[in-house]
């Protein structure tokens, strides 16, 4: 009962603030704009007046591909068939699973950590927004919340990135030797194909039970004006396992939500045919409204974890 009372409070929090929400997509899209203008330029520069273009806009064109991929560099050597539809998503979530930030290119290291650095940011002016007993989105508000916690919470991001990299080079490596060595004396796939499937499994639940802990260190920090943010850590873990069905239980409930709508927009992709301007244009509409949804989720996340926290404390 405790999750949904939570959950619901959460819900109505974040309907009074969807101008934040809409300000944070903008941020997101005005970002994503920095990577997308380059590639489509390299795009536009690679299709010329061939009929590239045209193949590519009834189907992926291989041929035409593998030119490209042969003469790409930067962040061209990320364009794919993966790149496309729910091929994407699945990607993005092996790539994180499996760690592989090692094999991307470097401007998008760089932009990565940038985003990082700046969602780290904006993640103080949103909790600030929710401590407010009737939240109300101002953008004064806004940036001095997020300005009077990024410290904080940049100590705190550094400090995940060591629970992280614990999981990337240890977990990880020992499990591949014990895969390898399984598979060279295997006489079928069958196993090693579970057992990947179930190391990959238990790599993002602790992944996601990290992102748990360090939210619910955010929400001490911004409540109480904490500054030791390895204090806030353990005590933030402590609140967990002191109430782990109610935590565990909303976190679970809100990830189902965002698996939901990420199914949904799979769906829709995939039914949509882009064979001429306004089923793109319906298709491009349909992934921004997609993106501000998982914004809207992420922001749900933290207005419920919150309220759950003052009502358990």
């Amino acid at each position: 009962m405790k999750i949904f009372w939570n959950f619901g409070r959460g819900f109505m929090a974040t309907g009074r603030v969807s101008k934040m929400v809409l300000f944070l997509f903008v941020v997101n899209l005005l970002f994503s704009l920095l990577l997308a203008i380059p590639m489509y330029n390299s795009l536009k520069d690679s299709f010329g007046r061939s009929e590239a273009g045209s193949r590519m806009a009834k189907g992926f064109d291989y041929v035409w591909w593998e030119e490209f991929r042969d003469e790409a560099k930067g962040l061209e050597t990320t364009f794919s068939p993966s790149v496309i539809g729910k091929g994407a998503i699945l990607t993005n979530l092996e790539n994180l699973i499996q760690m592989r930030f090692y094999s991307l290119p470097p401007i998008l290291l760089v932009f990565g950590l940038f985003y990082i650095i700046l969602h780290t940011f904006l993640a103080g002016g949103i909790l600030s927004i929710f401590n407010q007993d009737a939240p109300r989105f101002t953008m004064k508000e806004f940036i001095q919340g997020a300005g009077s916690h990024f410290l904080r919470f940049f100590g705190l991001m550094l400090f995940s990135w060591l629970f992280i990299i614990a999981i990337g080079v240890f977990l990880q490596e020992g499990f591949i030797s014990i895969i390898s060595e399984i598979s060279s004396n295997s006489l079928s796939e069958v196993i090693p194909f579970y057992l990947r499937l179930g190391f990959s499994v238990l790599t993002f639940i602790l992944l996601l039970f990290i992102q748990m802990v360090f939210d619910y260190a955010r929400i001490k920090v911004v409540l109480e004006e904490s500054r030791n943010i390895i204090k806030s850590t353990l005590e933030a873990l402590a609140f967990i396992f002191k109430y782990p069905f109610s935590t565990f239980g909303l976190f679970t409930l809100i990830f189902l939500f965002q698996v939901a709508v990420t199914v949904i927009y799979i769906l829709l992709k995939e039914i949509i045919p882009q064979f001429n301007f306004p089923w793109v244009l319906a298709a491009f509409l349909i992934q921004q409204l997609f993106i501000f949804a998982v914004i809207w989720i992420r922001c749900l996340l933290y207005s419920s974890q919150m309220q759950l926290y003052r009502y358990m404390k």
